[in-house]
């Protein structure tokens, strides 16, 4: 009987069409936008996450306090970053191999730079060799720092991509080793160029110099009164993300004690942890994907109800057909069934065609924008599903209005 009503409901689609399309856009549009978007954007989240991955999520970032913070305000400098507490932190890493890797100082100073008649504003940042293993800065072409050029304090620089794009020219970057930038009125050589990453936090607009060279030779005296160079920011590389949480505590307590921060005190530092960053990013991308799969939840209940209006008309259609079958025995739960196996048919087919038009528009745009992407068969299963639900839901009143006609009435209807 269930075979016969199907064959039934393809035949109704069959004779209309023109008609069943156009009651099938709005389940189309909808399935197709729920597919679509869900499956680009978990696309776009993991490259999003891999990019951050990059650029260094297995570190904390030690950066200075608000200097309003109630704390010990009788230290000289208080709320900076000095010399004593890179000590005290690098002291933490060697006793704690298995959470830390390594320490790294970053002094960061805002400069220009200057060759022959190019110049370019970009941010200079004194720090050492293992810079390397905190933040992703790959050496396309010539070295990194070396030990050397810190302890002698060597005029010695590493360019971000776009920094020697700007003085050098795109065509000339690679001719760029050895040769002499101005910053701030003091020549360096160049000794390397960094790899284009791309993004806000990498190192293109960045030039890397030895942390001695940036304290005497181009920022002047940087120190704090008895507490020796003040630094922008100390980076900590962790052994695991798995080890974020201890990191952090043992951090704290670290900075606490050596910056006499009294019992009850705020921190007059502050700690950016790569959870956070990615935390944000994920609530924003889950925020924009249920906003838009909203959407296309919407558009889904507006094809229900297109359904819902073109079964109404059917049945009016067909009431004569209605009563002719219910004078050769048919029951109300006959025609009941018929029904509203002609609108999940309508819905079914439209959600089929629509997920099968976002998989095909998904894989040209992961093509065309070098996206690995993959279908979201959780949003497949959901329109699915969702289409079905619709088509009993909205087809219902149809079907009941058809199966409670009378068959002498539904016969002398004209």
């Amino acid at each position: 009987m269930f075979k016969e009503l199907a064959l039934m409901a393809v035949d109704s689609l069959r004779a209309n069409m023109f008609r069943s399309l156009l009651t099938m856009l709005g389940i189309i549009i909808g399935s197709a936008t729920l597919v679509a978007v869900l499956s680009l954007g978990n696309a776009l989240q993991s490259q999003v996450f891999e990019r951050f991955v990059d650029l260094g999520t297995r570190r904390i970032a030690v950066l200075p306090g608000d200097p309003q913070a109630r704390g010990a305000r009788d230290i000289p400098g208080y709320g900076l970053l000095s010399i004593q507490d890179y000590r005290a932190l690098e002291q933490l890493v060697a006793r704690h191999p298995d959470v830390f890797r390594t320490i790294v100082p970053e002094v960061s100073l805002r400069v220009q730079a200057r060759f022959g008649s190019s110049a370019a504003n970009p941010t200079v940042v004194g720090t050492t060799k293992d810079y390397q293993l905190v933040q992703t800065v790959p050496v396309q072409y010539g070295r990194f720092l070396t030990d050397d050029d810190d302890r002698q304090a060597a005029r010695v620089a590493v360019l971000g991509a776009l920094i020697a794009e700007d003085l050098f020219g795109k065509e000339n970057v690679k001719d760029a080793i050895g040769k002499t930038i101005e910053v701030n009125g003091q020549p360096l050589q160049v000794v390397g160029i960094l790899r284009q990453l791309g993004g806000p936090f990498s190192s293109d607009q960045r030039i890397l110099t030895p942390v001695s060279t940036a304290r005497l030779r181009i920022a002047g005296s940087q120190d704090l009164p008895g507490r020796g160079l003040q630094m922008s920011s100390i980076l900590i590389s962790l052994q695991s993300e798995q080890m974020v949480a201890r990191g952090e505590a043992l951090v704290t307590a670290t900075l606490r004690a050596t910056r006499n921060v009294p019992d009850g005190a705020i921190d007059d530092f502050r700690l950016n942890l790569p959870t956070q960053a990615l935390n944000v990013l994920a609530g924003i991308n889950g925020a924009i994907t249920g906003f838009i799969a909203l959407v296309a939840g919407i558009s889904l209940v507006v094809g229900g109800i297109g359904i819902m209006n073109i079964m109404l008309v059917a049945v009016t259609e067909r009431t004569r057909e209605i009563g002719v079958r219910k004078a050769l025995g048919a029951t109300d739960s006959d025609v009941l069934s018929q029904f509203v196996l002609e609108a999940v048919a309508i819905s079914v087919a439209g959600s089929l065609i629509g997920v099968t038009g976002a998989i095909g528009l998904v894989t040209l745009v992961g093509a065309a924008a070098g996206l690995s992407v993959s279908i979201s068969w959780v949003a497949v299963f959901l329109a699915l599903t969702f289409a079905c639900a619709i088509g009993v839901g909205f087809g219902y009143y149809p079907a009941r209005r058809a199966a409670l006609l009378l068959p002498i009435e539904a016969l002398r209807y004209e």
